[in-house]
């Protein structure tokens, strides 16, 4: 309590002039901790009514501005932002997550993300990688939000028609979903498989809104 007994021994000799004294003060502690200040703030203000015969001066001490962001310390308010949803396949699996039909394989490839706080999918991502001249085929596929197809239709989609990162006016609102529900897209050729060496390699990922 050493600060405590410096602002006290100046209000003793402050001639009545506590306001002006008090102000000077805590001027000099702003770089202070809100809490810091509440809690000196209180103890100086109940001393100067004691000392002054009852006469309390009330003192309004506000918290730093990048406090008011927070709810505590490393606390932050209940907000949203906007991140990616990594697609990985789970079967015939390529590079970071990619899945590849090559070698004659034409089946179905499964691509999924495990949410992990409450997200809604907006923008679906799909690039592809073709390498040979037989890897022509489409890639096709249907979306899945947990067990519920979020499309109009049972058919396949285009997926790097809809997918493209240059496509216009491709923006989605999928079904909300909260954490653990699976995002998924069950993925297809549109055409003959690979043959030999030749490859088709996709990479998915949703944009979306997350609760944070």
């Amino acid at each position: 309590m050493s600060v405590l007994g410096s602002v006290l021994g100046d209000l003793d000799s402050a001639n009545g002039e506590t306001g002006s004294v008090l102000g000077a003060i805590l001027g000099e502690l702003d770089g202070l901790d809100g809490e810091v200040l509440g809690a000196l703030a209180r103890a100086v203000d109940s001393e100067v009514g004691r000392r002054g015969h009852g006469r309390r001066h009330h003192l309004s001490l506000n918290k730093p501005s990048w406090r008011g962001r927070e709810l505590a310390p490393g606390v932050n308010h209940p907000g949203e932002g906007v991140v990616p949803l990594p697609l990985n396949a789970i079967n015939n699996t390529g590079p970071g997550g990619t899945g590849i039909w090559t070698g004659g394989f034409g089946g179905q490839i499964t691509f999924q993300g495990q949410l992990q706080k409450p997200f809604k999918s907006k923008r679906l991502l799909a690039t592809t990688q073709r390498v040979g001249a037989s890897a022509t085929a489409l890639t096709l596929g249907q979306i899945f939000v947990g067990v519920d197809l979020n499309q109009a239709q049972l058919f396949s989609v285009d997926l790097e028609a809809l997918g493209a990162p240059t496509a216009f006016d491709t923006g989605m609102s999928l079904m909300q979903a909260p954490p653990g529900v699976i995002v998924s897209i069950l993925a297809i050729l549109g055409g003959v498989a690979p043959t030999g060496t030749d490859s088709i390699t996709l990479a998915m990922a949703f944009l979306g809104h997350i609760i944070h």
